[in-house]
């Protein structure tokens, strides 16, 4: 057994040592060629905003929007929470709210028609003041849990939160800051994975959360390009939710939400200090279903629902929700089609090689990654660091966790695009189905 184990290891290494040599004998003539996708595509994009945020951490700017300034007023915020059998966290979820250094909110839980002891939870809640308890007897929906909860608030500003997570104190706080500029129609809080050790699955989703989050959501938040607040954790302006008509019924009900608040000339702001935590799926089914409601959603939303944004003949045409959509739509859907595509080419191409080529590609995306997870921790907040760095070990594996994130992309623009798939998603119940406008 050991010799086996010695022989592989050292086979192993010995192809690893090849392929390094035919990375750089590659070079330059054929690299392009080989590496087209790497080079063209994905290592452009991404390290440009990894450095041009890591840019301004150095230099001590803070990547907000122009005008944001400490609160001046503490008016009262309502906390919207949408609740469908959360027996076992909806009691940490309020907690939590009560440990903020923001004392001036109310808690408003909308019951989607639980059958355990939701209920009876937050009865107790209610009578001990904590909060405001509302029941659906059936199940309604996501967005009309949310949207009755937001019609019976109270407060100036709404956030918009799930029962499965729990704020950092201060969080309310930060992310209050930047509705001192009248441009910000709505803020996305930091989202972070709380379970992220519970498997390699969670661990993973840290990875791609911390990423796309610390980094990501900077960059575009700089640039003007950020267009959704997510569901876990996201304030708006009260008068401008109830403007634009609050949730729509069925899935992607917060991009969808954030983009009709861009389309009537608001931004969206990120604060990176407003971290709240949230639970990630740990079974492969459950991350799957996950991830194809949200890929059907960018279809659904930014390909029909939301066109317009592409006709710069509209009144409300704008060219930074045009570039909003286009990174979405390239990063999320294009570049999975182009990386078949690119398969298919060194299948066909480099038949020969095809076992360099690909390991080579994988060497090449994880020590991209490697770069990525270490700008993403420099720009971390000091005290978040240290929970982060065993996931490093993580990071050779994370290529093909890449490639099951490219299969369900393009399974779910098939999926949209040729059966509109999104409209028989169980996220909405079967009799609100019919209630959601067909684009």
């Amino acid at each position: 057994m050991i010799e086996w184990a010695i022989y592989l290891i050292r086979d192993g290494a010995g192809f690893i040592g090849v392929t390094f040599d035919f990375i750089i004998a590659s070079w330059p003539s054929d690299f392009v060629r080989i590496f087209w996708a790497l080079v063209f595509l994905e290592i452009p994009r991404y390290l440009f905003s990894d450095f041009y945020v890591l840019w301004l951490h150095a230099k001590g700017i803070f990547v907000e929007p122009t005008g944001v300034s400490p609160l001046t007023r503490r008016p009262l915020i309502s906390i919207v929470l949408p609740a469908l059998n959360e027996e076992e966290i909806i009691g940490n979820t309020v907690a939590s709210m009560y440990e903020q250094d923001y004392d001036n909110i109310e808690i408003i839980i909308v019951d989607d028609g639980s059958t355990d002891d939701t209920p009876l939870i937050c009865q107790k809640l209610q009578a001990e003041g904590k909060i405001r308890y509302f029941r659906f007897d059936t199940r309604q929906g996501k967005s009309a849990a949310l949207n009755f909860g937001a019609r019976l608030s109270r407060g100036e500003y709404i956030i918009f939160g799930d029962t499965d997570s729990t704020f950092d104190r201060g969080s309310i706080t930060n992310i209050m800051r930047y509705f001192s500029d009248p441009n910000i129609g709505a803020v996305s809080g930091n989202l972070g994975v709380r379970n992220m050790y519970a498997n390699l699955l969670t661990r993973f989703q840290a990875i791609e959360y911390l990423v796309s989050f610390t980094v990501g959501r900077r960059f575009k938040a700089a640039t003007g390009i950020l267009s959704i607040a997510p569901g876990a954790f996201g304030a708006f302006r009260r008068d401008v939710v109830e403007r634009v008509g609050g949730h729509e019924p069925g899935p992607g009900n917060d991009s969808d939400l954030t983009i009709r608040i861009r389309k009537i000339g608001y931004q969206i702001a990120f604060a990176p200090d407003a971290t709240c935590l949230t639970d990630s799926p740990t079974r492969f089914r459950q991350w799957r279903k996950q991830r194809l409601r949200w890929d059907r959603n960018i279809i659904r939303n930014r390909v029909r629902k939301h066109k317009d944004v592409f006709d710069w003949r509209n009144m409300s045409f704008s060219i930074l929700n045009l570039i909003s959509f286009v990174d979405v739509l390239f990063f999320s859907i294009f570049l999975s089609i182009i990386w078949l595509i690119y398969v298919v080419d060194m299948a066909l191409h480099y038949s020969e090689v095809a076992g360099m080529v690909f390991l080579a590609n994988y060497l090449l995306h994880t020590l991209n990654k490697f770069a990525q997870v270490s700008i993403a921790m420099t720009i971390l907040e000091p005290q978040r660091r240290d929970e982060y760095l065993a996931l490093y070990w993580v990071i050779p594996l994370f290529s093909f966790y890449r490639i099951a994130i490219r299969l369900v992309r393009i399974t779910a623009t098939v999926q949209e695009m040729l059966f509109r798939m999104s409209y028989r998603d169980t996220f909405a119940p079967m009799h609100v189905q019919p209630q959601m406008e067909v684009y």
